[in-house]
Protein backbone atom coordinates (compact mmCIF):
# COMPACT_ATOMS: atom_id res chain seq x y z
CA UNK A 1 0.00 0.00 0.00
CA UNK A 2 1.38 3.39 -0.95
CA UNK A 3 1.67 6.48 1.25
CA UNK A 4 -1.48 8.14 -0.17
CA UNK A 5 -3.54 5.06 0.64
CA UNK A 6 -2.34 5.03 4.23
CA UNK A 7 -3.21 8.70 4.71
CA UNK A 8 -6.73 8.10 3.29
CA UNK A 9 -7.34 5.24 5.74
CA UNK A 10 -6.10 7.32 8.70
CA UNK A 11 -8.43 10.21 7.72
CA UNK A 12 -11.41 7.82 7.40
CA UNK A 13 -10.76 6.27 10.80
CA UNK A 14 -10.70 9.74 12.44
CA UNK A 15 -14.08 10.61 10.86
CA UNK A 16 -15.61 7.37 12.18
CA UNK A 17 -14.29 8.15 15.67
CA UNK A 18 -16.04 11.56 15.68
CA UNK A 19 -12.91 13.66 15.23
CA UNK A 20 -13.90 16.94 13.53
CA UNK A 21 -12.02 17.79 10.38
CA UNK A 22 -10.62 21.21 9.72
CA UNK A 23 -12.32 23.65 7.36
CA UNK A 24 -9.90 22.76 4.61
CA UNK A 25 -10.77 19.09 5.00
CA UNK A 26 -14.65 19.48 5.03
CA UNK A 27 -16.46 18.84 1.73
CA UNK A 28 -17.69 22.00 -0.03
CA UNK A 29 -21.36 22.43 -1.20
CA UNK A 30 -21.88 24.47 -4.32
CA UNK A 31 -24.68 27.03 -4.86
CA UNK A 32 -26.19 24.86 -7.60
CA UNK A 33 -26.55 21.92 -5.21
CA UNK A 34 -28.21 24.09 -2.54
CA UNK A 35 -30.70 25.57 -5.00
CA UNK A 36 -31.60 22.14 -6.33
CA UNK A 37 -32.21 20.81 -2.80
CA UNK A 38 -34.54 23.72 -1.85
CA UNK A 39 -36.16 24.32 -5.21
CA UNK A 40 -39.71 23.85 -3.90
CA UNK A 41 -39.25 26.29 -1.03
CA UNK A 42 -37.72 28.91 -3.32
CA UNK A 43 -40.62 28.66 -5.80
CA UNK A 44 -43.15 29.06 -2.95
CA UNK A 45 -41.37 32.20 -1.70
CA UNK A 46 -41.34 33.65 -5.22
CA UNK A 47 -45.09 32.94 -5.62
CA UNK A 48 -46.00 34.58 -2.30
CA UNK A 49 -43.87 37.63 -3.07
CA UNK A 50 -45.48 37.97 -6.51
CA UNK A 51 -48.98 37.90 -5.02
CA UNK A 52 -48.05 40.46 -2.35
CA UNK A 53 -46.48 42.80 -4.89
CA UNK A 54 -49.50 42.47 -7.20
CA UNK A 55 -51.89 43.24 -4.35
CA UNK A 56 -49.82 46.17 -3.17
CA UNK A 57 -49.83 47.61 -6.69
CA UNK A 58 -53.57 48.11 -6.52
CA UNK A 59 -55.39 47.31 -3.30
CA UNK A 60 -58.78 47.65 -4.95
CA UNK A 61 -58.17 45.55 -8.04
CA UNK A 62 -55.23 43.37 -6.92
CA UNK A 63 -56.46 41.44 -3.91
CA UNK A 64 -60.13 41.61 -4.86
CA UNK A 65 -59.44 39.99 -8.22
CA UNK A 66 -57.36 37.29 -6.60
CA UNK A 67 -59.85 36.29 -3.88
CA UNK A 68 -63.04 36.91 -5.88
CA UNK A 69 -64.41 36.05 -9.29
CA UNK A 70 -67.47 37.13 -11.30
CA UNK A 71 -69.92 35.00 -13.24
CA UNK A 72 -72.19 36.98 -15.57
CA UNK A 73 -75.67 35.43 -15.91
CA UNK A 74 -77.47 36.13 -19.17
CA UNK A 75 -81.26 35.91 -19.13
CA UNK A 76 -83.30 34.25 -21.90
CA UNK A 77 -83.84 36.34 -25.03
CA UNK A 78 -87.46 37.13 -24.20
CA UNK A 79 -86.24 38.78 -20.96
CA UNK A 80 -83.96 41.31 -22.68
CA UNK A 81 -86.61 43.48 -24.35
CA UNK A 82 -86.97 47.19 -23.76
CA UNK A 83 -88.66 47.97 -20.47
CA UNK A 84 -92.29 49.08 -21.03
CA UNK A 85 -93.94 52.00 -19.30
CA UNK A 86 -95.89 50.39 -16.45
CA UNK A 87 -98.13 51.84 -13.75
CA UNK A 88 -96.48 49.36 -11.36
CA UNK A 89 -93.09 50.16 -9.83
CA UNK A 90 -90.43 47.56 -8.92
CA UNK A 91 -88.18 48.10 -5.90
CA UNK A 92 -85.21 45.96 -4.86
CA UNK A 93 -85.00 45.74 -1.04
CA UNK A 94 -82.44 42.95 -0.81
CA UNK A 95 -79.32 43.32 1.32
CA UNK A 96 -77.26 43.69 -1.88
CA UNK A 97 -79.54 45.44 -4.41
CA UNK A 98 -78.50 45.91 -8.00
CA UNK A 99 -77.12 43.35 -10.46
CA UNK A 100 -75.66 40.98 -7.84
CA UNK A 101 -77.75 37.81 -7.46
CA UNK A 102 -75.61 36.03 -4.89
CA UNK A 103 -72.21 34.71 -3.92
CA UNK A 104 -70.94 31.15 -4.08
CA UNK A 105 -67.59 29.55 -3.27
CA UNK A 106 -65.48 27.91 -5.97
CA UNK A 107 -61.93 26.55 -6.21
CA UNK A 108 -59.52 28.75 -8.16
CA UNK A 109 -56.69 26.84 -9.81
CA UNK A 110 -58.40 23.72 -8.32
CA UNK A 111 -57.13 24.36 -4.79
CA UNK A 112 -57.66 27.96 -3.65
CA UNK A 113 -61.21 28.69 -2.33
CA UNK A 114 -62.52 32.04 -3.58
CA UNK A 115 -65.88 33.83 -3.69
CA UNK A 116 -67.65 34.04 -7.03
CA UNK A 117 -70.23 36.78 -7.55
CA UNK A 118 -73.30 35.90 -9.63
CA UNK A 119 -74.32 39.08 -11.45
CA UNK A 120 -76.72 40.20 -14.15
CA UNK A 121 -75.76 42.59 -16.95
CA UNK A 122 -78.21 45.10 -15.42
CA UNK A 123 -79.96 45.65 -12.06
CA UNK A 124 -82.43 42.94 -11.07
CA UNK A 125 -85.36 45.37 -10.80
CA UNK A 126 -84.76 46.64 -14.35
CA UNK A 127 -84.57 43.09 -15.70
CA UNK A 128 -87.80 42.10 -13.92
CA UNK A 129 -89.71 45.10 -15.34
CA UNK A 130 -89.04 43.82 -18.86
CA UNK A 131 -90.85 40.55 -18.07
CA UNK A 132 -93.99 42.07 -16.55
CA UNK A 133 -97.16 42.25 -18.67
CA UNK A 134 -98.09 45.64 -20.09
CA UNK A 135 -101.75 45.35 -19.08
CA UNK A 136 -101.15 45.42 -15.31
CA UNK A 137 -103.82 47.57 -13.68
CA UNK A 138 -102.16 48.34 -10.35
CA UNK A 139 -101.51 52.10 -10.46
CA UNK A 140 -99.64 53.35 -7.41
CA UNK A 141 -98.62 49.88 -6.21
CA UNK A 142 -95.04 48.66 -5.88
CA UNK A 143 -93.59 45.18 -6.33
CA UNK A 144 -90.87 44.72 -3.70
CA UNK A 145 -88.11 42.10 -3.97
CA UNK A 146 -87.27 41.14 -0.39
CA UNK A 147 -85.09 38.08 -0.86
CA UNK A 148 -83.56 36.01 -3.65
CA UNK A 149 -81.29 33.05 -2.79
CA UNK A 150 -79.54 31.08 -5.53
CA UNK A 151 -77.83 27.87 -4.45
CA UNK A 152 -77.00 24.39 -5.67
CA UNK A 153 -79.06 21.73 -3.87
CA UNK A 154 -77.30 18.38 -4.00
CA UNK A 155 -79.30 16.77 -1.18
CA UNK A 156 -82.29 15.28 -3.11
CA UNK A 157 -81.95 11.70 -4.29
CA UNK A 158 -83.16 12.38 -7.84
CA UNK A 159 -83.66 16.11 -8.53
CA UNK A 160 -80.28 17.66 -7.82
CA UNK A 161 -79.68 21.05 -9.38
CA UNK A 162 -79.77 24.84 -9.03
CA UNK A 163 -82.52 26.20 -6.79
CA UNK A 164 -84.05 29.65 -6.36
CA UNK A 165 -85.79 30.55 -3.11
CA UNK A 166 -87.17 33.98 -2.39
CA UNK A 167 -89.96 36.28 -1.38
CA UNK A 168 -91.65 39.21 -3.11
CA UNK A 169 -94.58 41.33 -1.99
CA UNK A 170 -97.00 43.82 -3.47
CA UNK A 171 -97.58 46.98 -1.43
CA UNK A 172 -100.04 49.78 -2.06
CA UNK A 173 -99.38 53.52 -2.06
CA UNK A 174 -99.67 53.66 1.74
CA UNK A 175 -97.08 50.91 2.29
CA UNK A 176 -99.58 48.20 3.32
CA UNK A 177 -98.90 44.66 2.06
CA UNK A 178 -101.54 43.59 -0.45
CA UNK A 179 -100.04 40.19 -1.33
CA UNK A 180 -96.79 38.30 -0.83
CA UNK A 181 -95.24 35.33 -2.65
CA UNK A 182 -92.90 32.59 -1.47
CA UNK A 183 -90.85 31.23 -4.37
CA UNK A 184 -89.08 27.95 -4.97
CA UNK A 185 -87.92 26.97 -8.47
CA UNK A 186 -85.53 24.19 -9.46
CA UNK A 187 -83.58 23.39 -12.59
CA UNK A 188 -82.42 19.79 -12.83
CA UNK A 189 -78.71 19.37 -13.37
CA UNK A 190 -77.74 18.57 -16.94
CA UNK A 191 -74.49 16.99 -17.94
CA UNK A 192 -71.81 19.51 -19.00
CA UNK A 193 -74.26 22.43 -18.58
CA UNK A 194 -72.55 25.67 -17.60
CA UNK A 195 -73.68 27.19 -14.28
CA UNK A 196 -74.49 30.55 -15.89
CA UNK A 197 -76.85 28.84 -18.38
CA UNK A 198 -78.71 26.97 -15.64
CA UNK A 199 -79.00 30.09 -13.47
CA UNK A 200 -80.18 32.17 -16.44
CA UNK A 201 -82.92 29.65 -17.17
CA UNK A 202 -83.87 29.58 -13.49
CA UNK A 203 -84.15 33.36 -13.31
CA UNK A 204 -86.23 33.42 -16.50
CA UNK A 205 -88.70 30.89 -15.06
CA UNK A 206 -89.05 32.88 -11.84
CA UNK A 207 -89.63 36.17 -13.67
CA UNK A 208 -92.29 34.56 -15.86
CA UNK A 209 -94.00 33.10 -12.79
CA UNK A 210 -93.96 36.50 -11.06
CA UNK A 211 -95.50 38.17 -14.11
CA UNK A 212 -98.24 35.54 -14.22
CA UNK A 213 -98.94 35.86 -10.47
CA UNK A 214 -99.57 39.61 -10.76
CA UNK A 215 -102.56 38.95 -13.02
CA UNK A 216 -104.16 36.49 -10.58
CA UNK A 217 -106.75 37.31 -7.92
CA UNK A 218 -104.69 38.65 -5.04
CA UNK A 219 -107.52 39.16 -2.56
CA UNK A 220 -107.87 35.53 -1.41
CA UNK A 221 -104.35 34.89 -0.13
CA UNK A 222 -103.18 35.19 3.45
CA UNK A 223 -99.97 37.16 4.00
CA UNK A 224 -97.17 35.36 5.87
CA UNK A 225 -96.87 36.66 9.46
CA UNK A 226 -93.17 35.71 9.73
CA UNK A 227 -89.94 37.10 8.39
CA UNK A 228 -88.68 35.21 5.34
CA UNK A 229 -85.67 33.12 6.35
CA UNK A 230 -84.69 29.48 6.79
CA UNK A 231 -86.81 27.82 9.44
CA UNK A 232 -85.62 25.23 11.96
CA UNK A 233 -87.36 21.87 11.61
CA UNK A 234 -86.85 18.90 13.92
CA UNK A 235 -88.77 15.64 13.61
CA UNK A 236 -88.61 12.10 14.98
CA UNK A 237 -90.10 9.23 12.98
CA UNK A 238 -91.13 6.29 15.16
CA UNK A 239 -91.75 3.13 13.14
CA UNK A 240 -93.36 0.16 14.86
CA UNK A 241 -92.38 -3.16 13.26
CA UNK A 242 -93.51 -6.75 13.95
CA UNK A 243 -90.13 -7.38 15.62
CA UNK A 244 -88.91 -4.16 17.18
CA UNK A 245 -88.95 -0.51 16.20
CA UNK A 246 -87.06 2.26 14.33
CA UNK A 247 -86.22 5.75 15.59
CA UNK A 248 -85.20 8.25 12.90
CA UNK A 249 -84.41 11.77 14.10
CA UNK A 250 -83.81 14.64 11.68
CA UNK A 251 -82.71 18.26 12.09
CA UNK A 252 -82.65 20.70 9.17
CA UNK A 253 -82.89 24.33 8.09
CA UNK A 254 -85.38 24.72 5.24
CA UNK A 255 -86.79 27.69 3.34
CA UNK A 256 -90.50 28.36 4.05
CA UNK A 257 -92.89 26.63 1.65
CA UNK A 258 -96.30 27.31 3.22
CA UNK A 259 -97.68 28.91 0.04
CA UNK A 260 -96.51 26.13 -2.27
CA UNK A 261 -98.94 23.44 -3.39
CA UNK A 262 -96.14 20.90 -3.84
CA UNK A 263 -92.41 20.87 -3.25
CA UNK A 264 -89.50 18.51 -2.56
CA UNK A 265 -86.83 18.29 0.08
CA UNK A 266 -83.58 16.34 0.29
CA UNK A 267 -81.72 14.78 3.18
CA UNK A 268 -81.59 17.05 6.24
CA UNK A 269 -78.48 18.51 7.71
CA UNK A 270 -78.28 15.82 10.40
CA UNK A 271 -79.99 12.43 10.65
CA UNK A 272 -79.68 9.72 13.32
CA UNK A 273 -81.16 6.29 12.56
CA UNK A 274 -81.55 3.49 15.12
CA UNK A 275 -83.21 0.10 14.56
CA UNK A 276 -83.83 -2.34 17.43
CA UNK A 277 -85.11 -5.92 17.22
CA UNK A 278 -84.71 -9.14 19.19
CA UNK A 279 -82.01 -10.33 16.75
CA UNK A 280 -79.93 -7.24 15.87
CA UNK A 281 -79.44 -3.46 16.06
CA UNK A 282 -78.77 -1.01 13.20
CA UNK A 283 -77.02 2.37 13.33
CA UNK A 284 -76.65 5.13 10.75
CA UNK A 285 -76.20 8.90 10.76
CA UNK A 286 -76.20 9.78 7.04
CA UNK A 287 -78.59 9.04 4.22
CA UNK A 288 -79.61 10.13 0.75
CA UNK A 289 -83.28 11.03 0.67
CA UNK A 290 -86.00 12.76 -1.26
CA UNK A 291 -89.35 13.89 0.14
CA UNK A 292 -92.33 14.89 -1.95
CA UNK A 293 -94.78 17.10 -0.03
CA UNK A 294 -98.23 18.00 -1.37
CA UNK A 295 -100.59 20.51 0.21
CA UNK A 296 -103.93 18.67 0.63
CA UNK A 297 -105.71 21.51 2.44
CA UNK A 298 -104.92 24.52 4.59
CA UNK A 299 -104.17 22.17 7.50
CA UNK A 300 -102.93 18.90 5.97
CA UNK A 301 -99.91 17.78 3.96
CA UNK A 302 -99.29 14.54 2.09
CA UNK A 303 -95.74 13.15 2.37
CA UNK A 304 -93.92 10.54 0.29
CA UNK A 305 -90.34 9.54 1.20
CA UNK A 306 -87.69 7.54 -0.57
CA UNK A 307 -84.34 7.11 1.22
CA UNK A 308 -81.11 5.19 0.71
CA UNK A 309 -79.10 4.52 3.86
CA UNK A 310 -75.72 3.00 4.71
CA UNK A 311 -74.65 2.09 8.24
CA UNK A 312 -73.59 -0.75 10.53
CA UNK A 313 -75.14 -3.65 12.48
CA UNK A 314 -74.59 -5.48 15.74
CA UNK A 315 -76.13 -8.84 16.64
CA UNK A 316 -77.55 -10.56 19.69
CA UNK A 317 -74.99 -13.25 20.68
CA UNK A 318 -77.83 -15.40 22.05
CA UNK A 319 -79.34 -15.60 18.54
CA UNK A 320 -76.18 -15.93 16.41
CA UNK A 321 -72.97 -17.85 16.95
CA UNK A 322 -71.43 -16.52 13.75
CA UNK A 323 -72.33 -14.10 10.95
CA UNK A 324 -70.49 -13.37 7.72
CA UNK A 325 -68.49 -10.14 7.55
CA UNK A 326 -70.84 -8.61 4.96
CA UNK A 327 -73.72 -8.74 7.45
CA UNK A 328 -71.96 -6.15 9.59
CA UNK A 329 -72.95 -3.54 6.98
CA UNK A 330 -76.37 -1.91 6.70
CA UNK A 331 -77.66 -1.07 3.21
CA UNK A 332 -81.30 -0.12 3.33
CA UNK A 333 -83.99 1.46 1.14
CA UNK A 334 -86.92 3.06 2.96
CA UNK A 335 -90.33 4.12 1.62
CA UNK A 336 -92.89 6.20 3.53
CA UNK A 337 -96.42 7.36 2.75
CA UNK A 338 -97.98 9.60 5.41
CA UNK A 339 -100.51 12.35 6.11
CA UNK A 340 -99.19 15.26 8.17
CA UNK A 341 -101.03 17.84 10.21
CA UNK A 342 -99.20 21.12 9.65
CA UNK A 343 -101.35 24.19 8.83
CA UNK A 344 -100.05 27.02 6.69
CA UNK A 345 -97.68 29.36 8.58
CA UNK A 346 -97.62 26.89 11.46
CA UNK A 347 -95.29 27.40 14.41
CA UNK A 348 -94.71 24.75 17.06
CA UNK A 349 -95.54 21.06 17.24
CA UNK A 350 -96.88 18.99 14.35
CA UNK A 351 -97.55 15.28 13.82
CA UNK A 352 -98.24 12.76 11.09
CA UNK A 353 -99.07 9.06 10.64
CA UNK A 354 -98.66 6.60 7.82
CA UNK A 355 -96.99 3.41 6.58
CA UNK A 356 -93.33 2.49 6.28
CA UNK A 357 -91.71 -0.13 4.04
CA UNK A 358 -88.07 -1.24 4.42
CA UNK A 359 -86.10 -3.10 1.77
CA UNK A 360 -82.96 -4.57 3.37
CA UNK A 361 -80.16 -5.18 0.88
CA UNK A 362 -77.71 -5.93 3.69
CA UNK A 363 -77.79 -7.85 6.03
CA UNK A 364 -78.61 -10.91 3.94
CA UNK A 365 -82.15 -12.41 4.05
CA UNK A 366 -81.07 -15.41 6.14
CA UNK A 367 -80.12 -12.96 8.92
CA UNK A 368 -82.70 -10.18 8.57
CA UNK A 369 -85.97 -10.29 6.56
CA UNK A 370 -85.66 -8.67 3.14
CA UNK A 371 -88.95 -6.73 3.49
CA UNK A 372 -90.34 -5.17 6.65
CA UNK A 373 -93.61 -3.22 6.91
CA UNK A 374 -94.43 -0.99 9.83
CA UNK A 375 -96.66 1.75 11.21
CA UNK A 376 -95.26 5.31 11.16
CA UNK A 377 -95.90 7.90 13.86
CA UNK A 378 -94.10 11.26 13.71
CA UNK A 379 -93.79 14.17 16.11
CA UNK A 380 -91.88 17.32 15.20
CA UNK A 381 -91.49 21.03 15.77
CA UNK A 382 -91.06 23.89 13.30
CA UNK A 383 -89.72 27.32 14.27
CA UNK A 384 -90.06 30.00 11.54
Amino acid sequence: MNVEGCLFNIRRCRQNQGIRLSKTQQPKISWGTAIQAHKGLILLIILVCTVLVTGAYSQESGWSRFIADTLVVNLPEDSTLTAPELPLQVRDDRETPGPVLGIRQIKKWRYIPVDQYLVLPEPLSAALVKCLPIDITRPGDTLVIDNISLWYDGSPLFLQGWTLNGRTRLVDGGGAIVRDWQWEHRVKKKRKQKPEDAIGRLMGEWMSAQAKALNEDISIHEVSPYRYRRQLLFRVDTIILPDGYILDGRLSLDFPADQLDRYIRGAPGMSIYYRKSSRHQDYSHRCKEQRWLIRLSTSWLGRLNCSFRVGGNSYNPDKFDYVDWCNILLVNIGLIAAVEYRPRYHKGLFADAGLHQSINVLPLPEVVPRYETGLLLTVGVVLP
